[in-house]
């Protein structure tokens, strides 16, 4: 009922933006734009509790450093690229580090800013 009532005043509203659309399209358009202001509510009441921002963020920034390593996985065709056995094994050994350091952060829940392993020195 609430869906056909605001139906019924965007109709009003803006009766010449969808004068010429059919009745699912201005359905649809109607549905979106209260979707939108829900979303705009919903982010000016408040922040997003600890929990919601730790899984809105961790399937994005997991993909993220998956996509990552095979790009650097990528680099390892020597039929496109050309590197040294001691150029792979700093890779590798960078790659190894920033992992114990990611689990040492998730064991002692603190923050270790020291990226020693990003050195450009590769």
């Amino acid at each position: 009922m609430l869906c056909f009532i605001s139906i019924m005043k965007q109709t009003i509203q803006y009766s010449q933006l969808y004068k010429d659309i059919s009745l699912w399209d201005f359905s649809r358009e109607a549905l979106i734009l209260d979707e939108t202001k829900e979303g705009k509510k919903e982010m000016e009441t408040g922040k997003k509790s600890r929990r919601e921002r730790f899984e809105f963020y961790r399937e994005k920034r997991l993909k993220n450093a998956i996509d990552a390593i095979k790009l650097c996985q990528n680099m390892s065709n020597k039929n496109s690229y050309e590197y040294t056995d001691e150029e792979a094994r700093k890779i590798i050994r960078y790659l190894r580090e920033a992992i114990q350091e990611l689990e040492h952060s998730f064991k002692k829940s603190t923050k270790n800013k020291d990226t020693k392993y990003l050195d450009n020195k590769i």
